[in-house]
């Protein structure tokens, strides 16, 4: 009896310890709470318990939300994640791939030292509301966890965490192979934000291995390092090493660029032209000088080719995002284009003539007159780029500039090369074509009608950019940002205010800005009552629009508050603009 009582006693003794133990080591919000676990010494295990109904977001939060993050007040701590939980993959409106942890989550932390160290864990906790939240913990004040509760952490790790594998990338080539077995469903989940180009990452199988192959998103971007590949059964996390391996790509893109540029000339867009100089060749075969017409036109083509790239690779390390032909992005380029389209059909046609300038004069400065003539000839081929150029200007993109000025330099000698050749080989040309006749009207009049398309299509190009910079001015509201003082000032004058407060990370707000704020009935709305618009965006820590949004007595977004004859109303999560008076 006494043995009993003993051991009942030491048995409430060891529950209470662990309560105790339990609430030093444990951080809470409304929704989650935080365990944190250390050996002792410098190694850290991190338990999150979410509310049901809630979750938080991975390293990667997909393609909205914000990464829960952990970081240490002092940067010699040599803070690192060892590993921590897959996520759930999560298709919010069936669009939207999110990456989320549900229920719980497990980070396995490391740190060199931990004396006056503060271990913080941000992350926004999201049901239909998202809330950012963080937990602190001083290390210092931090118990060490009984040996037993540690051991079993240990072993539910190697259940709950990825397993850990190191692969091997060429380098530049972003290619990985996995010893998986034949025809498993997996994932590969980035586990870096903006490492990857979107909805580049191709998956196949080779050789009994599966080959996972993904485009960086920039050049200026460190490569992807850290990765999850799920499958049904098993997650593993890869440490990718990526080896001094030569590209063997970059003369394969070399050759295609080359052949993509001798393909160009057969475009409808440069052909006709072509063609014209062709049968000048024909009309004037006794000509001199042909060596100098063919080194001036060349000489031409690579002149536009080079500047046009210098302006690519100088907007390029300006941060901003553009490919070849963003010189039809101006209207002006484009009208001006449909204008010099209609004007060579015209001359094709006869319904206009160049004029003759063939004095001795000109032909003495022949290598000038070819020059321009090889300059904008690469100029009224950009709307005909795209589909031979693309692959390599892609590659070429992701690349140190030297090697997109040696993409750019094959395009150049492949697009100049016929002309070039004709010029120097005319004999060749008159073995192949008939003399000179009326056959030759003939041609002009069919070629004349691609010509035609051409500028058809440019002068569409044109009257749809004008029509969107106009409508561009005009059908957006104006956001203002939220400024406290302005909406009292406004509210009390008795005009109507409306007031967005939002982030980026907030899959709910992008939802409700695009179905609702960005619709035709909201826009309408907006006009006829003369409503404005205040918008807090909260994507980064901004005390002030988080003190304005506890003054309405709210802790999460979206929230929407409508201010009408000096009263101010809040919205429910999804409203209807018809409710708005």
């Amino acid at each position: 009896m006494i043995k009993k009582v003993i051991m009942w006693c030491l048995g409430l003794l060891f529950l209470n310890v662990s309560f105790l133990y339990a609430a030093e080591n444990s951080k809470s919000t409304d929704n989650t709470t935080i365990e944190l676990f250390s050996d002792g010494k410098t190694e850290y295990i991190a338990r999150f318990a979410i509310k049901d109904g809630w979750h938080i977001y991975w390293s990667n939060p997909g393609e909205i939300g914000r990464p829960t993050t952990v970081s240490a007040n002092k940067a010699e701590s040599g803070l690192k994640i060892l590993n921590q939980s897959a996520p759930q993959i999560v298709k919010a409106f069936d669009i939207i791939d999110e990456y989320v942890y549900k229920k719980s989550a497990y980070f396995h932390l490391k740190l060199q030292q931990t004396h006056e160290v503060l271990l913080t864990f941000s992350f926004v906790e999201c049901s239909d509301v998202c809330k950012p939240q963080t937990l602190s913990f001083n290390l210092d004040e931090l118990p060490q966890t009984p040996q037993e509760i540690w051991n079993n952490l240990h072993t539910n790790l190697e259940t709950e965490l990825p397993q850990k594998i190191s692969v091997n990338s060429p380098r530049r080539q972003n290619t990985i192979r996995l010893e998986l077995p034949p025809h498993t469903t997996i994932n590969f989940i980035p586990a870096q934000i903006g490492r990857v180009a979107e909805q580049s990452v191709q998956i196949s199988e080779e050789n009994n291995t599966t080959l996972i192959r993904w485009d960086n998103s920039d050049t200026e971007t460190a490569p992807l390092s850290l990765a999850l590949v799920l499958t049904p059964d098993k997650a593993y996390a890869l440490e990718i090493n990526y080896n001094d391996i030569p590209d063997s790509n970059l003369w394969y893109i070399l050759l295609s660029a080359f052949l993509g540029g001798l393909i160009l000339n057969a475009m409808p867009c440069v052909f006709p032209i072509l063609s014209l100089k062709i049968f000048s060749l024909i009309n004037n075969r006794q000509k001199p000088a042909r060596f100098q017409r063919a080194a001036g036109y060349t000489l031409g083509v690579f002149a536009c080719f080079m500047l046009l790239t210098t302006v690519l690779v100088f907007i390029k390390h300006k941060g901003e995002a553009i490919g070849w032909g963003f010189q039809l992005q101006s209207p002006w380029f484009v009208g001006i284009m449909a204008v010099i389209f209609s004007l060579l059909f015209l001359c094709m046609t006869g319904i206009l003539h160049f004029p003759d300038f063939n004095t001795d004069k000109t032909y003495r400065l022949s290598g000038l007159n070819a020059f321009s003539t090889g300059f904008f000839a690469v100029l009224i081929a950009s709307p005909c780029t795209g589909p031979f150029m693309g692959a390599a200007i892609g590659y070429a993109f992701m690349q140190k500039d030297i090697i997109i000025y040696a993409v750019f330099a094959l395009l150049a000698l492949g697009y100049a090369l016929p002309y070039a050749l004709i010029e120097l080989f005319p004999a060749f040309l008159g073995r192949l074509l008939p003399k000179p006749g009326k056959w030759m009207q003939t041609v002009q009049y069919i070629l004349s009608v691609p010509l035609l398309l051409t500028a058809l299509w440019l002068f569409s190009v044109l009257a749809f950019q004008l029509d969107k910079d106009m409508n561009s001015t005009t059908a957006k509201p104006e956001w203002q940002d939220f400024d406290a003082q302005k909406i009292a000032d406004a509210a009390a004058a008795g005009e109507r205010v409306f007031v967005d407060f939002t982030a980026d990370w907030c899959l709910t707000c992008k939802f409700n800005e695009k179905m609702i704020l960005n619709s035709k009935r909201f826009k309408r709305f907006v006009e006829e009552k003369q409503v404005q618009l205040f918008r807090a965006d909260l994507t980064e820590d901004n005390a002030v629009y988080t003190a304005a949004l506890n003054a309405y007595g709210r802790d999460g977004i979206p929230l929407y508050i409508y201010y009408v004859n000096g009263q101010y109303e809040i919205l429910p999560l999804f409203f209807s603009v018809s409710r708005l008076k």
